[in-house]
């Protein structure tokens, strides 16, 4: 009876490990996704990791979008400035399951801070907030 108990409880251990795992690794895979379409300034491959609303900060102009409308609102943005060269440079995990990712974005010879902070929402993560802004 002991013996069942002890492995019960390490399966029981494993299985909640595995599902931290697996969560942390779903967070990384949407800061690779969004990475990637920043590189290629493509807005509607962006547009696919952002929730049905979502805050876009361009500069000192903070506005609450939907998918579609960010979509276009990025757009522009990117044809006004092309990524040269994006990365983040440093991304975590709070308490409350909230995943962000701070990174610079230049175009040209301007460059930005990226900031994005993105959560579950029903089974995947989604960006629900989304700032560019030019270093003081």
């Amino acid at each position: 009876m002991r013996r069942i108990r002890k492995n019960l409880t390490s399966v029981f251990i494993l299985l909640i490990l595995s599902t931290f795992s697996l969560s942390a690794q779903e967070g990384d895979d949407i800061i690779d996704n969004v990475q990637e379409a920043l590189k290629s300034s493509n807005s509607k491959e962006l547009s696919k990791y952002l929730n049905e609303r979502v805050v876009i900060r361009l500069d000192s102009k903070r506005k609450e979008y939907s998918i579609s409308q960010a979509e276009i609102v990025l757009k522009q943005f990117f044809q006004k400035h092309p990524a040269d060269e994006t990365g983040f440079i440093h991304q975590g995990n709070s308490q409350g399951g909230i995943i962000y990712a701070i990174g610079n974005y230049t175009s040209g010879n301007t460059s930005y801070r990226i900031a994005l902070r993105a959560k579950k929402y029903k089974d995947d993560y989604k960006v629900y907030r989304l700032e560019f802004s030019k270093p003081k």
